[in-house]
This record gives C-alpha cells, sequence and structure tokens, in this order.
C-alpha cells in the first residue's frame, strides 16, 4: 500500500529535513533552497512559487517537525512555536504559502486546524503535510527512493523497487543493510542522482 510506514523517526533531523526539501521539489515541480540550521529565522526551506502576473514573484516557506517517537501524533500546539516566525514572515512577503511538515501522522481536523491558524496569521496558502502524505510521496517516486538511500533500510524492499530487481538487489545489498540505514546523503551523492536522472 501506498500509506504503508517507513520508519521515519529513525533517520534523524537533518536527513528529515533534506528529505522534506527533495519531496517538495517532486511535488512542486521547481528547486527549493535549504538554509543552515540554528540560523534559519524559522525557514527550513524556501521556494519561489511562479507567479500567476508577470514580474510577481510569491515566495513560500517550509518548516519542518521531526519527532523520534513513532506513536506521536500531530497537535496544533504544535504550531505554536513557529506562530512568531510566522508573522514575521507573512510581514516580509516571505510566506505567502506555508507547508509544515513533519513525520507524525496527521489526523485531518487537526490539520484543518492549522491551516485556518496560519490564515489567521496572513498566510494565504496554508499547507499540512503529515507522515501518511510524505511516505506516499516517497514510494510514488523513483527519484526520492535514490535521494534517500535510508529507505532500504526502513521497510520493505518488495514495497520499494522493481518485482523484477528484487532478488538481485537483495543479494548485492546483502551486508550493506545495517551501512544503508544510517548512511548520510552527500552533495556528491545528490550530485551523481542528479546526474543519473537528468541523463539516464
Amino acid at each position: 500500500s501506498p500509506y504503508s510506514d517507513l520508519a521515519l523517526h529513525t533517520i534523524g533531523w537533518k536527513a528529515f529535513q533534506d528529505l522534506c526539501s527533495q519531496v517538495c521539489e517532486e511535488k512542486l515541480g521547481q528547486p527549493v533552497e535549504i538554509f543552515r540550521e540554528a540560523q534559519d529565522g524559522g525557514q527550513d526551506a524556501v521556494f519561489l512559487i511562479p507567479p500567476k502576473t508577470k514580474g510577481a514573484v510569491a515566495i513560500g516557506t517550509v518548516q519542518c517537525k521531526h519527532v523520534s517517537d513513532p506513536a506521536k501524533r500531530l497537535k496544533l500546539s504544535d504550531l505554536s512555536p513557529e506562530l512568531d516566525h510566522v508573522e514575521t514572515l507573512v510581514r516580509d512577503g516571505q510566506a505567502d504559502t506555508y507547508i509544515f511538515m513533519t513525520n507524525m501522522s496527521a489526523d485531518a481536523p487537526v490539520a484543518k486546524d492549522m491551516r485556518k491558524r496560519l490564515q489567521e496569521l496572513g498566510v494565504k496558502n496554508p499547507h499540512v503535510w503529515g507522515k501518511q502524505q510524505i511516505v506516499k510521496t516517497i514510494k510514488s517516486s523513483a527519484r526520492l527512493r535514490a535521494f534517500v538511500p535510508q529507505v532500504y533500510g526502513l521497510g520493505d524492499l518488495s514495497t520499494i523497487l522493481d518485482e523484477r530487481a528484487i532478488e538481485q538487489t537483495k543479494a548485492l545489498l546483502g551486508h550493506w543493510v545495517l551501512k544503508l540505514k544510517a548512511y548520510v546523503p552527500t552533495q556528491a551523492h545528490n550530485k551523481a542522482v542528479r546526474a543519473l536522472d537528468k541523463d539516464g
């Protein structure tokens, strides 16, 4: 099932932030800028939205929240630490769209309340992407699975790889499974994936 779980709580907050940027690029179809930790000004990522009118540029912000507890569910209060940042971003024209991404499960009523709160702060296009949305996007994209090799250790190989390649891949991975779980993609790795994606 595209909604079956991946253990996103095991990959760590930095890898999750990088994953979120790739998910955004996949869903939005455009590059996402990532900012340095600890001085991101409430922005884990920023993306440019194609303008509806010539010469106009709308800027969106992505905020990621990673937890290590796989049973934790998203609550409206999880947005509270970001509210001051959101107000500032809206005032500065940096949050025409605001996407809150988390590896917590998100119930529809909670997501609705969060979107309403963001709209009250001036966000025109609020979105809440919980674990289910992120997992579905990963499983539907070979490109995302290449950018995040940890997924080979997070789920059943049959949900990740083409059935024709399962047996061969199991044999090739073998003792590499534990290393892949802890692997942190580097700039060289991402550059290689992009080259494969672009040039085949």
